[in-house]
């Protein structure tokens, strides 16, 4: 298990997602290196009952490169200020899973197995749908990534638009992070988001709850 720990800013448009890409205070923490471009469709499930969402975990599958899926969960935690802090677990699958017992063994099966069936079916929850662009950050002692996301989540017939900046500390301290994010939103139309992709997910669904 990890520690996911990340800021999260909603932007108000593409073109500030665009000037940040190209801000030279963000491009002097990449050290010269190019931003990253991914595409990603993640689904998230749950069983008939939404076993896991009562335990509040939220479990994924993410096409990667190869051919192979990322399966993720989302344990508890809690956003503050745009400030979110998650139990994570993630494993690399050959090919979907149609029930939560056909997970290999790991951290993460055992997680979700001790909240809900193996043998029942699971069913789609909701979509995230976006295009990213990456650029990884770099001060003394510490390291830390930055996405830029644009595209939508999608859950029962209706959709919200995605438009955001993640801010994820991979090493070291998140205090440099921090402070670049108080820079940004002094100059730029962010505010701290209220809700993660899921969050907004299950808000389409009407479900007044996140994790």
């Amino acid at each position: 298990m990890a520690i996911e720990e990340e800021i999260k800013l909603t932007a108000d448009s593409v073109a500030t997602l665009d000037a940040i890409a190209t801000d030279p205070l963000v491009l002097a923490y990449t050290q010269g290196q190019p931003v990253k471009l991914r595409s990603y469709l993640a689904t998230y499930y749950d069983t008939p009952e939404r076993q896991l969402l009562n335990h509040q975990l939220a479990f994924r599958m993410r096409q990667e490169g190869s051919g192979l899926l990322r399966a993720n969960l989302k344990g508890t935690g809690g956003m503050e200020a745009g400030l979110s802090r998650r139990q994570e677990w993630e494993e690399t699958l050959s090919a979907p899973v149609q029930r939560l017992g056909e997970l290999p063994a790991g951290e993460l099966r055992e997680q979700v197995l001790a909240v809900a069936d193996p043998d029942t079916p699971l069913v789609p929850l909701l979509v995230t749908d976006f295009k990213r662009r990456i650029l990884l950050l770099h001060w003394e002692g510490s390291r830390g990534e930055m996405a830029l996301d644009q595209g939508e989540v999608r859950a029962g017939g209706r959709v919200h638009p995605l438009c955001e900046v993640e801010l994820e500390r991979l090493e070291g301290s998140i205090a440099p992070l921090q402070a670049l994010t108080a820079d940004l939103m002094q100059r730029y139309p962010l505010r701290p988001s209220q809700r993660s992709k899921f969050g907004l997910g299950l808000s389409l669904l009407g479900l007044d709850r996140d994790i």
